[in-house]
């Protein structure tokens, strides 16, 4: 039997040791009988000595044993902790992008995900994220669920933002604004909006992995070039198709968000854990 199984089996190894003392004290007794019986007096002696010599030797080992296992508990409790912390540090991060994907998905704005920065938007740390399925494997899966679901998404609204600037004949000095009519536009199909974002102080377009919107183009209202993309954008009428594909693309972000908000609340809680639960490399179960 190895030395890392006998510290794992301690407490057996210890009874085995106390057994093996007695067995030895009576086999001692016995010989003694055996060897001297007209001098009977020496085998209470024989045997004592014996039994003081055997608990001696095994009372050490077993010490450095019960130490070594005290150290071992010590270190594995520790490694457990400082793994925890820093799990809790990613789930807390992760919530705050989910709810920064939960704001972008509200607000209709393209996130522009693509199939890794999906996950680079929520996951902070990739080294981790196999320990978050051990972990944690139902918060795990469900997040895994939503990145597909956003890709999924994104790749509808994608598809009615290509429809749309398809039919979009812009000027050179209006070109600068298309990703702005996009967004503006779709809204539009969709009924979710009335007026450009760009004419609120929040330029519409494409969003950034939190979901804020990224800088549009600085122009005044008086700008020429601006004027002429409002008017388009007064002027452009959606035909039926695109505000069924708009309406629908809106339909699943708004459920969407509302799955981003619960995952980001259930990170938070998750993230209050006081007990890392299950087992990995880093930090194997008790």
């Amino acid at each position: 039997m190895s030395a890392v199984t006998w510290v794992d089996h301690l407490l057996l190894t210890t009874i085995v040791t106390a057994i093996v003392v007695v067995a030895l004290t009576l086999l001692a007794f016995g010989a003694s009988l055996r060897i001297w019986p007209a001098r009977r007096v020496l085998a209470p002696l024989v045997a004592v000595t014996v039994a003081i010599a055997t608990a001696i030797v095994s009372g050490v080992t077993l010490s450095q044993l019960w130490t070594a296992k005290r150290d071992a508990v010590q270190r594995q409790w520790s490694a457990r902790r400082q793994h925890l912390q820093r799990l809790q540090i990613l789930l807390r991060t992760e919530s705050v992008s989910l709810d920064g994907i939960a704001r972008g998905l509200t607000a209709g704005r393209y996130l522009t995900f693509g199939a890794n920065d999906a996950r680079k938007a929520i996951w902070e740390d990739e080294a981790l994220t196999s320990d978050v399925e051990r972990h944690f494997p139902e918060y795990f899966h469900q997040r895994e669920a939503l990145i597909q679901n956003v890709l999924n998404h994104e790749t509808e609204l994608a598809q009615v933002r290509q429809t749309v600037s398809a039919s979009l004949l812009l000027t050179a000095g209006t070109e600068a604004f298309r990703p702005y009519l996009l967004q503006a536009l779709v809204n539009k199909c969709a009924g979710a909006g009335s007026d450009p974002f760009f004419t609120q102080g929040d330029d519409g377009g494409e969003a950034d992995r939190t979901g804020a919107p990224r800088s549009g183009p600085d122009r005044g209202e008086h700008d020429p070039a601006k004027r002429e993309a409002l008017r388009v954008y007064a002027q452009y009428r959606c035909s039926a198709e695109l505000v069924t594909a708009a309406q629908g693309v809106f339909d699943r972000a708004e459920d969407l968000a509302d799955a981003a908000s619960l995952l980001s609340e259930s990170a938070r809680r998750y993230a209050e854990e006081t007990i890392l639960h299950g087992s990995c490399t880093y930090a194997p179960a008790p």
